[in-house]
């Protein structure tokens, strides 16, 4: 069975006036990782297999494209897309190089066009819809659930305390209110609007005005592809067949996964690292998908000690978590002497942002989902539960009044809670100065900017938070000036698990890592369970910017 999982074809060579077709069925990720069983189980269940696309394969792959006289142009082939809005932004910018380096077309078919895939259609010079296909266009919108009159019924009462001051700080949210604050619907009013203005920008180079764009939206006539055609949102309707009939007379048509797999190594001899600090931060070692307390400080420590390596990329996407872990990857960055720039991803927030602030540049997308500096600490008690509705009596014995705290039985009087909020205060101001320092502010700037507001990566360099609007390739080629060198290759830590050890994994014989059970598949039971994983002072972003 190993075998036939993991046994590989022979790759097609690459031809003569080739067409390279992208398939958008699946989510675009940092770094494509393949899963073992995921053409196994799809096969199984007769559904098509989603193929997840590393932006780190794109960025080169379509740059060494560009200047490759073999390939001749794309198909984006659009399904089920998911990407989150900095490493779209980033992929926009890699097609449009693609084009202009030789004028090069990109075009772009699909029966569904989810609005991420949509907004990289626009790119296309010609961009075909199935005639009963969907081309999701409908704008950018989010739900959050309030769950304080929930537990007000059942006797259970969230204990969260957040430093003094952040009322922007909404990751516990809809613990504590039965309706969203005026500084969460504001942050989030800014950022889908700008996140509306990167779509409606996109479509402007392919000269659809944001009025046309706008009732597209309001009327949702992308679930009707004649009215889509009419508003000059896509260039042609046809049908699968007869599309890839007509490129397949024209083009070699190759897939994207053949052609980066024959892509030649760099042969030079200096090296820049790239870090991937991946995932929410939590008090576990870490993985591909999480950040810990081993895996990027040894990430870090091996580029340090590797004489080969000039520079050091440290890649953030991460929405933040244990503000502990937080603090030694930032304590981790403080002693290296080597160049470390920062470059942000979808988003590099509240700890995201702690273990970014102190680099010697930081790199960030327009839409990038940064800041929110801020700490809060989340508890919960049932007293009421479980005196008054299922009469259980708790009786306590303690030397010291913080001995048994927390207790699930007792909430904390006025003295334990003050002792929990001088905590979190001493927190916030040790996050507040370390963002001081490490971004060269002066603290009254800096605080105006802080309480846990969201901003965008626009937003950050308008107000200092970063340096730079741009992705890996200006984060790139920032470290190798600070480096002092003109030719390198990249060097990618930690290293992404594959073969066997992967196999074994995705069956959970070699990992013992704590999933979030079926039953808690919502956004705020998944961050409760993140937070009894993790407790402790957290810098976390609300989960609901990460499902923008």
């Amino acid at each position: 069975m190993v075998a036939s999982v993991t046994s590989e074809s022979p790759v097609p060579k690459v031809a003569d006036n080739t067409l390279l077709r992208i398939k958008l069925s699946g989510s675009l990720e940092e770094r494509a990782t393949e899963d073992p069983l995921n053409g196994l189980n799809a096969a199984l269940l007769g559904m098509d297999v989603p193929e997840s696309l590393g932006l780190n394969e794109l960025r080169k792959g379509l740059a060494y494209a560009a200047e490759d006289d073999r390939i001749q142009g794309i198909l984006l082939d659009q399904g089920a897309f998911a990407a989150g809005y900095g490493l779209l932004e980033e992929l926009t910018d890699h097609l449009n190089a693609f084009k202009a380096a030789q004028g090069k077309p990109i075009y772009t078919y699909g029966e569904y066009y989810t609005q991420k895939g949509a907004a990289l259609s626009a790119l296309a010079d010609s961009t075909i819809l199935h005639p009963g296909g969907i081309f999701e266009l409908r704008g950018i919108g989010t739900t959050s659930t309030y769950y304080k009159t929930f537990f007000d019924k059942f006797g259970i009462e969230p204990l969260v305390v957040r430093g003094t001051g952040n009322k922007f700080k909404s990751a516990v949210e809809p613990f504590i209110a039965s309706e969203m604050s005026d500084e969460n619907r504001l942050q989030l009013t800014h950022l889908i609007t700008q996140f509306w203005d990167f779509i409606g920008l996109n479509f402007e180079q392919k000269g659809v005005n944001r009025a046309v764009l706008d009732d597209a939206a309001e009327r949702f006539i992308g679930m009707d592809a004649d009215a889509t055609l009419e508003a000059g949102l896509v260039d042609a309707l046809g049908y699968r067949e007869d599309v890839m009939a007509h490129f397949k007379e024209k083009y070699e048509v190759l897939n994207w996964s053949d052609y980066a797999a024959q892509l030649p190594n760099s042969r030079a001899k200096d090296r820049i690292a790239i870090v991937y600090a991946n995932g929410s931060i939590g008090n576990g070692s870490g993985d591909e998908t999480t950040i810990g307390t081993e895996n990027i400080v040894k990430a870090l420590r091996k580029a340090e000690k590797n004489d080969k390596v000039k520079a050091i990329v440290l890649r953030v996407n991460s929405p933040g978590g244990s503000a502990l872990t937080s603090d030694i990857i930032h304590h981790t960055i403080e002693s290296i002497e080597k160049p470390v720039i920062v470059s942000q991803g979808n988003y590099a927030a509240s700890g995201g942002y702690y273990i970014s602030c102190n680099a010697d540049a930081i790199f960030t997308n327009s839409t990038t989902i940064t800041g929110s500096i801020g700490i809060f600490m989340s508890l919960f008690t049932a007293e009421e539960l479980m005196t008054q509705t299922l009469g259980l009596a708790v009786e306590e014995v303690q030397t010291h009044p913080m001995a048994n705290f927390p207790n699930l039985a007792k909430h904390p009087d006025s003295a334990q809670y003050a002792i929990l909020q001088r905590m979190i205060d001493r927190g916030y101001g040790d996050f507040t100065g370390k963002v001081a320092r490490g971004r060269a502010m002066e603290l009254d700037d800096l605080l105006p900017l802080c309480g846990g507001r969201v901003w965008t990566g626009k937003d950050a360099v308008d107000n200092a938070l970063a340096d730079y609007e741009g992705g890996m390739n200006e984060a790139l080629e920032y470290a190798a000036k600070q480096a002092g060198i003109e030719s390198y290759q990249t060097y990618e830590l930690p290293a992404v698990e594959v073969g066997i050890e992967k196999y074994l994994k995705s069956f959970g014989v070699a990992s013992a890592a704590a999933k979030t059970p079926d039953f808690l598949q919502n956004e705020a039971l998944e961050e409760l369970w993140f937070l009894a994983k993790n407790p402790g002072m957290q810098a976390r972003l609300n989960p609901i910017f990460m499902n923008l």
